[in-house]
């Protein structure tokens, strides 16, 4: 019986020793985990840009709301303010051709695509890279210039829909770039 008693204190001792510390640190993780994960569910992600959503008057359509975002676009002499069409279904950026020499890229050195756009209409584009001021920080987004009469600058998903989120929120009337 002795033995038995020795047994049982032997292990007893044990459980404090390994088992009692071990629940200890475990329970500590559990607690922390769920603090941590809690917090990031409550943080919200960082508004770069808030602006209100324009409404355009369309003859056949009506009102719609136009994506406009005001911009500034690094050019030869500094920052120039630029309004740019937030538009989803754009592969990449884009600038009327006019713009090239005021960013300083010189399209007889840049790649020459042709893409369909619109209407299925083939059009001509050259292929660079643009800098804009996006709640102070410089981005650089790749653009190309357009050779298609009367084009509307464009922020298109390449560089800019893959780095950023974009809510329209049509109650609030307004739009925000977040990280």
């Amino acid at each position: 019986m002795h033995n038995r008693n020795e047994i049982i204190d032997s292990m007893l001792k044990l459980f404090i020793i390994i088992a009692l510390p071990l629940t200890i640190v475990f329970g500590l993780l559990s607690i922390m985990s769920a603090k941590l994960t809690a917090s990031q569910l409550s943080s919200e992600p960082t508004v770069l840009l808030r602006t209100p959503l324009t409404e355009k008057n369309w003859t056949d359509l009506g009102s719609v709301v136009d994506p406009v975002i005001n911009l500034s676009v690094k050019t030869l002499s500094g920052f120039e303010k630029m309004d740019f069409v937030l538009d989803s279904g754009a592969v990449i950026s884009s600038l009327p051709r006019e713009w090239a020499e005021k960013i300083g890229s010189d399209l007889a050195f840049a790649k020459r695509i042709s893409f369909k756009g619109f209407g299925n209409t083939l059009s001509f584009a050259y292929q660079s890279d643009m800098v804009v001021k996006l709640n102070n920080e410089n981005v650089q987004l790749p653009i190309v210039f357009t050779e298609s009469e009367g084009t509307r600058a464009l922020i298109g998903r390449k560089g800019f829909f893959d780095n950023y989120s974009i809510l329209f929120d049509h109650t609030e009337k307004v739009m925000e770039i977040r990280k």
